[in-house]
């Protein structure tokens, strides 16, 4: 009985790298949702059209060194769908992931410049302060390994393997060559071709049968003449 290999499933050219990649557009916006919910918990429900990126009464504005605003909203719908995408092997889910966390990182990295110069010490800061400062270089890290993780993906996966051979030889062609013969539907599928011999002209005593003609009748000899 000959072994029949199993067929394998390859993997999509240029995929390597997408799962690794949706998990950290999650990370991502778990990230931006517990900084939403820091500033809930400071104003309530007042501060969701400033989360929306819509003017807001000073009164309900948050004073921390990151808050939420629309740009966050904006990020993160469109890393949920990033996310998505590359978890079901998306290709485009690639670049877009490199383009808006590498905006985001820069970002983040600018702020976190900016809030190291304005504080002599950042140990100063209490620990509410300190935690959202820590999102900021959080956010410059996700960006430098989601590039690097695309820049490596980038390579092909492994080429498809070739068609597995039939367990059986492919049949030698006759010494006459292949003989016509019509295909009649089996039960099972189609029948094989078959070999047909040669058929005598129509008229021709046995013709209709499969069977070659019978060799000529010599003729009778003649009869003695009578005395």
């Amino acid at each position: 009985m000959a072994f029949v290999q199993p067929l394998q499933s390859n993997p999509r050219p240029g995929g390597r790298g997408l799962p690794a990649i949706g998990f950290l557009l999650l990370v991502q916006v778990a990230i931006k949702l517990a900084i939403l919910g820091y500033d809930l918990s400071r104003s309530g429900v007042n501060y969701l059209p400033a989360a929306l990126g819509v003017p807001v009464d000073a009164r309900y504005w948050v004073p921390a060194q990151v808050s939420f605003t629309g740009y966050d909203t904006a990020l993160v719908v469109t890393a949920l769908v990033l996310a998505f995408g590359a978890v079901n092997g998306r290709r485009w889910a690639r670049p877009g992931a490199v383009a808006v966390l590498a905006v985001n990182g820069y970002g983040s990295a600018t702020a976190l410049i900016t809030v190291l110069l304005l504080n002599e010490s950042i140990l100063r800061l209490d620990i509410v302060d300190m935690l959202l400062t820590a999102t900021l270089l959080v956010d410059v890290v996700l960006a430098l390994v989601v590039v690097l993780i695309a820049a490596v993906g980038r390579e092909q996966s492994a080429p498809a393997l070739p068609p597995f051979p039939s367990p059986y030889p492919p049949a030698a062609p006759g010494p006459y060559g292949p003989a016509p013969s019509a295909t009649v539907p089996g039960p099972y599928g189609p029948a094989r071709t078959g070999y047909r011999p040669p058929q005598p002209p129509a008229g021709a005593p046995g013709a209709g049968y499969g069977f070659p003609p019978p060799p000529p009748v010599p003729p009778a000899p003649p009869m003695p003449p009578s005395v």
